[in-house]
C-alpha cells in the first residue's frame, strides 16, 4: 500500500511516520489489491474539541474508497483510534465479500451434483 502522510500544524517525524506505518500494517493485511492509496492527515487543533488531535485515515481500494476518523487527548491515540475504525470496516467489507464468493460456490456444487445425479 502506499502511504501519503500529511500534517495540519504539526510536523510529522520519522517516529509518527513510522507508528502510522505500524498502525496501517494491520489494515493492508486486508486489503488484497496491491493499488491501494492511503491518504493520512494528522493535525493538531489548539482549541474547540474535546481531543486536541485528530488522525484522519482514507484508503482508496479498486474505486472504492474507506475513511476513518477519530479525535484523542494525543496524537497517538487518535490515530490508534482511527486505525480501528479503518481496520473494522476494512474487516466487514472483505468479510461480506467472502461471503458472497462461498455462497456462489456453494451454488455451483449444488449445480454440479444435480447435474452428476441425472446423468
Amino acid at each position: 500500500m502506499n502511504y501519503n502522510i500529511k500534517g495540519t500544524s504539526l510536523d510529522i517525524t520519522d517516529e509518527l511516520r513510522s507508528y502510522t506505518e505500524r498502525q496501517l500494517a494491520h489494515a493492508d493485511k486486508l486489503v488484497d489489491d496491491t493499488t491501494a492509496h492511503a491518504d493520512i492527515e494528522l493535525a493538531h487543533l489548539p482549541e474547540g474539541r474535546s481531543g486536541k488531535y485528530r488522525a484522519e485515515f482514507t484508503v482508496s481500494v479498486g474505486g472504492k474508497v474507506h475513511r476513518a476518523e477519530a479525535w484523542g487527548g494525543t496524537l497517538h491515540e487518535a490515530i490508534d483510534l482511527a486505525g480501528a475504525e479503518l481496520v473494522a470496516e476494512l474487516r466487514k467489507v472483505k468479510s461480506k465479500k467472502m461471503r458472497m464468493f462461498r455462497h456462489s460456490a456453494l451454488r455451483v456444487k449444488e449445480y454440479l451434483r444435480g447435474w452428476r445425479n441425472k446423468v
